[in-house]
């Protein structure tokens, strides 16, 4: 427990980490600031200036000869069993028309600015762990902490664990913060969540705190094994950029169901949609007729991101009992 409070100690007056850390919370908060200024509800200006281009809109000569053409082919307009009657009607522009805004969604504020927060944490924290492994090995004192623990393995799980309680109290505490937030907000505005979508959005938050406590672990874990920040940051950026190229290039058009962001989704989300070639169906005139879509799992998302983890650590261990340490 000692050597645990040290590590935490050493990782918490980390300049760089602490700027990370302070980075975990502002950004999902500026998210949430975000959804509420584009979701927010119609002011009487808004309304104001979408009456005035409808107005004008109204005004136009050509929308009168397109009434005409309507009448004269309603079905061209208005599809089949449309009638001339309804051509006015139909076509004339109203100011609603002009106002267009998303309004607030909690559960599509799940699947996307929720996840985009998720994501964005699981990144940082993943900079956290190759940040404070990787000082200790550009300066050379990981040899000095080693005298004083000469047990490698305990020293490895030590910083393990660190950034991932780390990582864990940052998942719970910054998403539950986001949450609050968005429920003082949906309040606000009156809007009701469905039956059970709660429980939906904790279950989500759960596995994103898992997802960001050990994306600290696996950066960390990488950086044990590479001793180095920078060949960490690379292979991070190689796998993110050229990793989904490369498999897109072997697989084509089932590459989707094997890229990382698909995977990771999936787990977080509880399924994730993607683009399967082979369950599309298609009209005697070649055309596709169904849906090509298919929908990953949250356990095969999660298995797939297990193995990753589970290599990356199992090298890290036997690199860091095996190689010498200079």
């Amino acid at each position: 427990m000692r050597l645990l409070l040290v590590e935490l100690t050493r990782l918490r007056w980390r300049r760089a980490i602490f700027l990370l850390l302070l980075a975990c919370v502002v950004v999902p908060l500026v998210l949430l600031v975000g959804q509420a200024w584009n979701t927010r509800p119609f002011s009487e200006a808004d309304i104001a200036s979408a009456k005035e281009m409808a107005a004008q809109e109204m005004s136009q000569p050509y929308l009168e000869e397109q009434i005409a053409d309507c009448e004269a082919t309603p079905e061209n307009y208005l599809g089949p069993g449309g009638v001339a009657t309804d051509c006015a009607q139909a076509m004339t522009p109203t100011y609603e028309n002009y106002l267009y805004r998303d309004a607030l969604d909690l559960e599509a504020m799940r699947t996307d600015v929720g996840a985009a927060a998720i994501t964005i944490l699981t990144g940082l924290m993943m900079l956290v762990g190759t940040t404070f492994v990787g000082h200790d090995w550009n300066t050379g004192s990981m040899s000095n902490q080693l005298l004083f623990e000469p047990r490698r393995l305990r020293v490895w799980l030590t910083k393990a664990l660190a950034v991932f309680v780390t990582g864990a109290v940052v998942g719970i505490v910054v998403l539950a913060l986001f949450w609050a937030g968005a429920a003082i907000l949906a309040s606000s505005r009156d809007v009701s969540a469905a039956p059970g979508l709660w429980t939906t959005i904790w279950e989500t938050q759960a596995r994103g705190v898992v997802a960001i406590a050990v994306g600290g672990l696996l950066g960390y874990s990488l950086t044990m094994l590479f001793r180095s920040t920078v060949a960490t940051l690379s292979l991070m950026f190689g796998v993110s950029i050229a990793g989904s190229l490369l498999v897109v290039a072997i697989l084509g058009d089932a590459a989707s169901r094997w890229v990382l962001p698909t995977n990771f989704l999936a787990f977080v989300l509880g399924g994730f949609p993607y683009y399967d070639s082979s369950a599309c169906s298609y009209s005697p005139d070649g055309m596709v007729s169904g849906n090509c879509e298919q929908t990953l799992p949250m356990v095969d998302g999660g298995l797939f991101l297990m193995v990753i983890v589970v290599v990356a650590t199992g090298l890290s261990l036997w690199s860091t009992q095996r190689r010498d340490v200079p």
